[in-house]
């Protein structure tokens, strides 16, 4: 399957994403939260406000997208209002919310430190794994307030790695080549590669002793039990992309959602977007949109209808020189033209 990233692949920031994982926590998670301030989603989020974009009444998902639309425009206060009425239901608002509370002029750079350290700590007690790194870099190298600690920086560097997090497993990989424990690389190593890779575990073995590699082979089975998959992290990278395909259409195509709940909406752009995915014409996350956007308003004209297969519209989609709006309003005048 073909995957067409929303995110950058590293946020400007201490924080690359934030997404609860699970909502149990092991005893060894526990204590690590033992580390962290006592905060509650009321101490840590302020009665949120609407603004002209967002509003209390709407959709979290979209609320999401709109806020992570907001943020990457640098309209810092309507982002904020957005990400905080959707932090609730979609904690990778966090991440953003902390780096944006890092960029407050308003207040005292204490106070700034303080806010992006809560909201970074607050949803780490959650188990997302974008703020358990970001603990990480925090208490490796000093910042927002707390003094550099690297033994707790590597136990949050190992639990962001448990769940799922790739960028935290190559930097746990780094730390154990350095140190010398191979056995442990190796098998973080066999963790993070793809299923028919096996470069960099070849690799590694080639510095080992047998009596290593099985101690490796050992810990990767343990390990195995334990960390979040990768299927589990394509699939929560999914969800997301629902929200933000979901915002950018609320916003520059209301109309796609006509007669939608809030449920049938969230399904045809999940559904939409996974089949638009697999298209052989679609080559970015442009496409996609715009064959959610086009194929709906088919379905409004004639329920069984699917663009995939009409050739007119194909040939919109495959044209370079046009930009999303332009094969988007060119495909709409097709629709509206031949489908009764």
């Amino acid at each position: 399957m073909k995957v067409f990233n929303v995110l950058p692949l590293a946020l400007v920031a201490l924080l690359a994403g934030c997404s609860a994982t699970s909502d149990q926590s092991s005893p060894k998670q526990s204590s690590l939260n033992d580390t962290l301030p006592k905060l509650t989603l009321q101490s840590v989020l302020p009665a949120p406000t609407s603004n002209e974009h967002c509003n209390a009444q709407m959709d979290s998902d979209i609320l999401f997208g709109l806020g992570f639309q907001l943020y990457e425009d640098q309209e810092w206060d309507s982002a904020k209002s957005c990400l905080e009425l959707a932090a609730p239901k979609h904690p990778r608002a966090f991440c953003y919310l902390s780096i944006i509370a890092g960029q407050d002029e308003s207040k005292s750079a204490e106070q700034r430190s303080t806010d992006a350290f809560n909201y970074m700590a607050y949803s780490a007690t959650q188990n997302d794994w974008c703020a358990e790194y970001g603990l990480y870099q925090v208490y490796q190298y000093g910042g927002d307030g707390v003094k550099a600690d690297p033994a707790l920086a590597s136990r949050w560097l190992e639990r962001s790695s448990l769940h799922g997090y790739p960028e935290a497993q190559k930097e746990l990989i780094s730390q154990y080549e350095a140190q010398g424990n191979l056995a442990a690389a190796y098998a973080w190593t066999k963790i993070l590669a793809k299923a028919d890779d096996t470069t960099a575990t070849d690799a590694l073995k080639a510095k080992m002793s047998a009596a290593q590699i099985a101690e490796g082979d050992k810990l990767f089975n343990e390990l195995g039990t334990q960390v979040t998959s990768k299927k589990a992290m394509f699939a929560e990278a999914r969800e997301e992309d629902v929200g933000r395909y979901s915002a950018e259409i609320y916003k520059d195509y209301p109309d796609t959602f006509k007669g939608l709940s809030s449920t049938e909406r969230y399904d045809y752009v999940k559904q939409s977007m996974y089949k638009a995915i697999d298209l052989p014409f679609t080559k970015s996350r442009g496409h996609v949109l715009s064959y959610i956007v086009v194929n709906r308003a088919a379905q409004l004209k004639k329920p069984d209808a699917n663009i995939a297969n009409d050739k007119r519209i194909v040939a919109l989609m495959e044209d370079d020189e046009l930009s999303v709006n332009e094969t988007i309003e060119q495909a709409l005048v097709v629709v509206n033209k031949y489908y009764k």
